[in-house]
């Protein structure tokens, strides 16, 4: 699933990225928390899996498998990027072209 968020914009991506950069976490955890959690990656589910494996107390495949169990939160996040796709499509058909040459685009709405 694509998503919006980015290391940019998301402050626990960002936590991640830096914990994988220090070589805390793999690539393999990382990627998988961030295609299959795109919309909310700090679900407690994956906060509490994540803090895990971090303190050592479980791996990252047995986390991936816990992970893959949680079914409410991925067909949650499946749904939500369905909703938002469907949305996008919306919008990208009702988009109406504005003409900036048209001197009443300059005016502002109020004027007049």
């Amino acid at each position: 699933m694509k998503t919006l968020h980015n290391t940019k914009n998301c402050a626990y991506r960002r936590f991640l990225h830096k914990k994988l950069k220090h070589g805390k976490i793999s690539g393999k955890f990382y990627k998988f928390l961030c295609r299959n959690f795109p919309y909310r990656i700090n679900a407690r589910e994956v906060t509490i899996c994540v803090g895990m494996v971090l303190d050592g107390r479980m791996t990252e495949n047995k986390a991936i498998t816990t992970l893959k169990g949680a079914t409410t939160e991925l067909k949650r996040q499946q749904e939500m990027y369905k909703s938002n796709v469907e949305c996008r499509k919306k919008i990208d058909w009702k988009q109406i072209n504005i003409d900036t040459k048209d001197p009443s685009y300059l005016l502002p709405k109020n004027y007049g």
